[in-house]
């Protein structure tokens, strides 16, 4: 395994021109470019917005750790749109570039890594959507102040890698099995529905550990949880972070990764003959 790694570190310039051509074939023909980055997650953000904090008035699921629900939301839902789109588009990647898949020699985990580093471009892309929310609620005209910890910001590099390591890892499960049966792609997009409300993005774990404290515990080892609660602890005030959830989502996304590479090195030759 540590061989294959270094083979694709080796063809790192390879990836990085693959990742590049996502990225202009993406933007090619948009009017607004790069700013789809930024209108895509906030449309979204707002539309749960308004269902889970106007219609159904959930403010009360974040406000127990002191933040506006919509700072709360977004700062979930964006590392879950980099989660989402790099498996459903990895779930694919193999098929749609058959052809090049094929005929060329390079390591063929990069069709999946590449394209979770363009998504990964896009979540970064997509940040200064949460850093301009933090910076009303903190520096604007609103009653909800909150307070910024800039040291706290560090916890975001871990966050990335993690997130990083743990789209790979499923990703590399997800392309070889979706190459051989078609049908995987429709489980993945049901699996990614039913995770997207497993996962503390629109409700507080404090709200489960309330309201459901048998499946608090079940939730820490869902990788995400952890990773999100990363993302959040730079507003937070007075409140721990949830170190099992942390050292769950350390444990668990190297085990992906692992197993993925396992996988994919397993299903490689079939999946060569399939396409």
């Amino acid at each position: 395994m540590i061989t294959r790694f270094g083979h694709i570190w080796a063809h790192r310039k390879v990836m990085a021109t693959l990742v590049r051509r996502d990225l202009r074939v993406r933007y090619a023909r948009s009017v607004l470019g790069y700013l789809w980055t930024l209108i895509d997650p906030l449309a979204m953000a707002l539309v749960y917005w308004f269902v889970f904090g106007v219609i159904y008035h959930t403010r009360s699921l974040s406000s127990s750790q002191g933040v506006p629900f919509v700072l709360f939301l977004v700062a979930g839902l964006l590392p879950w749109n980099w989660f989402n789109a790099a498996i459903n588009e990895s779930a694919r990647a193999l098929y749609s570039e058959r052809l090049l898949v094929r005929s060329t020699n390079i390591p063929r985990e990069l069709w999946v890594i590449r394209l979770v580093i363009s998504k990964g471009i896009e979540f970064l892309m997509s940040l200064p959507i949460l850093l301009a929310f933090m910076a009303y609620f903190r520096w604007g005209q609103s009653a909800e102040a909150i307070r910024i910890h800039p040291e706290k910001f560090l916890y975001w590099i871990p966050a990335t890698l993690l997130l990083f390591l743990l789209c790979s890892g499923i990703g590399l499960v997800m392309a070889p099995v979706t190459a051989l049966v078609d049908d995987f792609v429709r489980l993945v997009r049901i699996g990614l529905r039913m995770l997207f409300y497993l996962t503390p993005i629109v409700y507080s774990t404090e709200i489960l550990s309330e309201r459901a404290p048998w499946a608090q515990h079940l939730q820490q080892l869902n990788p995400l949880t952890g990773i999100n609660d990363m993302y959040r602890q730079v507003f937070l005030t007075n409140v721990t972070p949830d170190w099992h959830a942390w050292i769950a989502a350390c444990i668990v996304t190297p085990i992906w990764v692992i197993v993925g590479m396992w996988i994919f090195r397993k299903l490689e030759p079939a999946v060569l003959k399939e396409i």
